[in-house]
């Protein structure tokens, strides 16, 4: 292979010059609050352009004016070439069924649906090293809070032993708000308002997000053969949440995932934040992580964890991470 082979490499008697990478093609599925605040973050980042994008509805209005014409046709949001899939849709399941496709063509994929990835996590993972591409999904879990970049820094330096963690920020603000005297209703309706809590918030209530986003840790901390790991949740409903009222404290819904010799042990619980020694009470719709090592070594996280910006950033560091690896 000749020196010319290489891009930007300087040839006898030509004089030295830089030549800068091209631009990262990002094909964008979901433009949501999601979609819009990461397109909104990479409207003047000359490092990455957005080469198509996929909806549903392409005459809904949106809050901000997206780069390039929004499609509801797949083969035409598939047309571009671009070096990878960004997922930001609310469906997991088209979700999974375009990062299966995408990785089988040779594309990176990076994920916010936790739901996609813990569901099908042993099928997108076969397919991305099949591929040779990256399958990243830091943006599934935490938000801004580094939950999985914690976890995995926590398995560098030795054994987990054990994750406590906040990791649905839709019921952290709505319990938040529930200590500071409002009923859930209005709670709820307050997260819609936010952007935190979609129009149907089940998958944030009945503690199934949290869950799938657990389930993701213990990938992170034990490996791909607890991706089916079951997960014990508790919901949020207006009875219980009368409860919470009532009772004065304030409380958290608590993520524990616990490893004793070959037992794994999984739970969403909501407790009385005095009861959690691990974590604060966060405000709002903060996210966070205890991790702690078998040799006694504690790692901690904290960030906002719901809403379009704090996913839009964490895609945008699984972006960076991406393009470091270089382009093809």
């Amino acid at each position: 292979m000749t020196l010319a082979a290489f891009p930007g490499a300087q040839l006898p008697g030509q004089p030295f010059s830089l030549c800068p990478l091209r631009p990262l093609r990002i094909a964008l599925a979901g433009y949501g609050h999601v979609g819009q605040a990461l397109a909104e973050r990479l409207a003047t980042d000359e490092r990455y352009e957005i080469a198509s994008i996929l909806v549903r509805d392409v005459n809904r209005s949106r809050a901000v004016a997206p780069p390039c014409a929004p499609t509801a046709d797949r083969d035409a949001f598939a047309s571009p070439r671009a070096d990878v899939l960004v997922d930001a849709l609310s469906c997991h399941r088209t979700g999974t069924t375009l990062a299966l496709e995408w990785l089988a063509r040779g594309a990176h994929v990076v994920s916010a649906s936790k739901r996609a990835i813990s569901t099908d996590y042993e099928a997108l993972a076969g397919a991305a090293r099949s591929g040779a591409v990256e399958l990243r999904y830091s943006a599934a879990v935490g938000g801004a809070a580094p939950v999985l970049e914690t976890v995995a820094a926590a398995k560098r330096s030795g054994t987990v032993e054990s994750v406590t963690a906040i990791l649905n920020g839709t019921v952290n603000f709505i319990l938040d708000r529930l200590s500071r005297g409002a009923n859930f209703q209005a709670a709820l309706a307050e997260a819609r308002l936010a952007g935190f809590a979609e129009e149907s918030p089940i998958e944030d209530l009945s503690g199934a997000d949290a869950a799938a986003k657990l389930r993701l840790i213990a990938i992170e901390a034990y490996g791909a053969g607890v991706a089916r790991l079951t997960v014990q949740a508790e919901a949020l409903d207006a009875e219980v949440a009368a409860r919470i009222a009532g009772s004065g404290e304030r409380w958290i819904q608590v993520a524990r995932l616990a490893r004793d010799g070959g037992v794994i042990e999984a739970s969403v619980s909501l407790l009385q934040a005095s009861k959690v020694t691990e974590l604060p009470a966060l405000p709002d719709e903060w996210n966070g992580a205890s991790v702690r090592t078998v040799e006694g070594r504690v790692l901690r996280c904290l960030g906002r964890g719901a809403g379009g910006g704090p996913t839009a950033e964490a895609l945008l560091a699984d972006l960076g991470r991406i393009r470091s690896l270089g382009i093809r």
